[in-house]
C-alpha cells in the first residue's frame, strides 16, 4: 500500500506464490484504462536484433489496477537498439549497458524523463527506471537478462521495491480508487504476482463515525475482504519496512555518461571559487572570458564535489552565483548547460535537478530587500548552511548587493571548466 511498503526475499518464493494464489484481479474502477489485465512486457531478443520486430507480450493473469482516467499500466513497446548487438551485446558483460543506451536512443521523450539504476532481483545487473515526472505517464522500469530487455509500465508514478528481493510494488490511485500491484522478475521478464484494490463504496465517499478517515471497500485478488485481512495478505507477500524508493535520479545525458564511461559527465571537470562583488550577469561573462562557464550542477555527485571544495577552501560564508536562472524566455529555473539548446529545466526534470537541492520554501521568485522593497529574484546562488553542514540553492536578484548591501565582500561565483 502506498503508505505501507514491503517485500519478502526471493528465497521464500514458494511461500509468496502460496500467499498470492487464487484468482488474479481483473476488475478495476469504472471506466479505468489500466492495461493490467495483461502485463504486456515487450521483449527484445538481442540475437535477432535487426531481423524484424521480435517483441512479444505474455499474459500474467488478470491484474487490472489503476485509477479511473489514468493512463495504461501495461508495459510499453521497447527495443534494445542496434547498440545492443555485436561487441558489447548479449554475450558481453556490458551488454545491459548497451541495451539501456539503445533504448534511450530510441525513446522519443528521453530528454524529458529522469533515470535511476536500482537492483530489484538478485543479479548484479541493475534495473533502469525512467520517470516521466507526470502521473499520467508513470514510470517505465527496464530489466535485462541474457540478451532480453523487458519493460514494466507502472500505473502513475509511485512504486517501491526491496533491493535484490525480486519484488516491486506499484501502489497508487486517486479519486477514491487505489491499488497495490506486486511484480516479480521470472525468466528475465516482469510478471504480475498478486495484488488488491480498495475504493469508495458504490454510494460514494463515506467517513467513519468519528469523521476522521474514509471508509473503503477492499478486494484482494478480486475477493472481497475486510481491511485487516487485506493488510495481512499484502504484508505476507510484501514487507513494507524493507521497501525503498529510488534514491538518486539523473537526467538523460548524465545517465548515458554513467552507462558509457562509469562516471558522470562532470567527473573530470575543474571548479574555481572566485570572490568578487559582481552581478550574476557579470559573473557569467567573467567565467566565459576565462574559458569556462558559471557552474551547472546537473548531478548529485557534482553538487557534492563543489560543496566539498567550498568547505575545503574555507569559503562557507560566501554566497556563490551558479549557472542557473529564470529569465523571460525560460520556463522556470534552468541550468544553462553549454552545448544544449535550452539548458536543463529544473521543474521539468524535478527528481534529478530540483528535489533536495533547494533551501526550504525556495525558490520564492521574489524577495524583500534590506530597505524593505520587494525585488525580483531570477538568478540562482549556492549558499552553505552551517547548522546542517551542507549547501543549498537559493534564488537571488541578479545584483545581490542592490538587494542586500551588507553582503559586500561575501559575494562570489563558481566557474566550471571542462578539463
Amino acid at each position: 500500500m502506498k503508505k505501507r511498503r514491503i517485500i519478502l526475499m526471493w528465497s521464500v518464493s514458494l511461500l509468496l506464490l502460496a500467499s498470492c494464489g487464487g484468482n488474479q484481479r481483473g476488475a478495476d474502477a469504472p471506466d479505468a484504462q489500466t492495461g493490467k489485465d495483461e502485463v504486456k512486457n515487450e521483449r527484445t531478443d538481442q540475437e535477432d536484433a535487426g531481423a524484424g520486430d521480435d517483441s512479444a507480450s505474455d499474459d500474467a493473469g488478470d491484474s487490472g489496477s489503476g485509477a479511473a482516467g489514468d493512463s495504461s499500466g501495461a508495459a510499453s513497446d521497447s527495443t534494445a537498439g542496434d547498440g545492443a548487438g555485436g561487441a558489447g551485446g548479449a554475450g558481453s558483460p556490458d551488454g545491459w549497458k548497451q541495451a539501456y543506451l539503445g533504448w534511450l536512443d530510441e525513446s522519443e521523450y528521453a530528454d524529458m524523463c529522469t533515470y535511476s539504476l536500482i537492483y530489484v532481483d538478485e543479479d548484479e545487473i541493475p534495473e533502469l527506471v525512467s520517470n516521466t515526472g507526470v502521473e499520467a505517464g508513470g514510470c517505465q522500469i527496464l530489466t535485462w537478462h541474457d540478451g532480453t530487455l523487458d519493460v514494466l509500465q507502472t500505473s502513475r508514478l509511485y512504486f517501491s521495491y526491496i533491493e535484490k528481493a525480486n519484488l516491486l510494488c506499484n501502489s497508487e490511485g486517486n479519486m477514491g480508487y487505489y491499488y497495490d500491484d506486486i511484480y516479480t522478475i521470472k525468466d528475465g521478464r516482469w510478471q504480475f504476482l498478486c495484488g488488491g484494490t480498495y475504493h469508495d463504496p458504490e454510494t460514494g465517499p463515506q467517513l467513519d463515525e468519528n469523521e476522521n478517515d474514509y471508509i473503503y471497500e477492499y478486494e484482494w485478488q478480486e475477493e472481497p475482504v475486510e481491511e485487516a485481512e487485506y493488510e495481512q495478505r499484502f504484508h505476507a507477500v510484501y514487507q513494507e519496512d524493507q521497501a525503498v524508493t529510488p534514491g538518486t535520479y539523473y537526467i538523460r545525458d548524465e545517465l548515458s555518461s554513467i552507462l558509457a564511461t562509469g562516471e558522470t559527465i562532470s567527473a573530470n571537470h575543474r571548479y574555481e571559487l572566485i570572490i568578487g562583488d559582481l552581478t550574476w550577469s557579470e559573473a557569467k561573462q567573467a567565467c566565459e572570458e576565462k574559458g569556462g562557464y558559471l557552474a551547472t550542477l546537473t548531478s548529485q555527485e557534482e553538487f557534492h564535489r563543489v560543496q566539498e571544495q567550498i568547505i575545503a577552501e574555507g569559503r562557507t560564508s560566501v554566497t556563490f552565483f551558479v549557472g542557473a536562472a529564470n529569465k523571460e524566455d525560460m520556463f522556470g529555473y534552468t541550468w544553462l548547460e553549454p552545448g544544449t539548446e535550452k539548458g536543463y529545466g529544473m521543474l521539468q526534470l524535478y527528481s534529478a535537478l530540483f528535489e533536495g537541492y533547494w533551501l526550504e520554501e525556495e525558490p520564492s521568485y521574489t524577495g524583500i530587500a534590506e530597505d524593505g522593497q520587494e525585488v525580483t529574484e531570477d538568478c540562482v546562488a549556492l549558499i552553505y548552511r552551517s547548522s546542517e553542514g551542507r549547501c543549498y540553492l537559493n534564488d537571488v536578484a541578479d545584483d545581490i548587493l542592490s538587494e542586500a548591501p551588507s553582503f559586500a565582500g561575501r559575494v562570489g561565483y563558481i566557474c566550471e571548466y571542462d578539463e
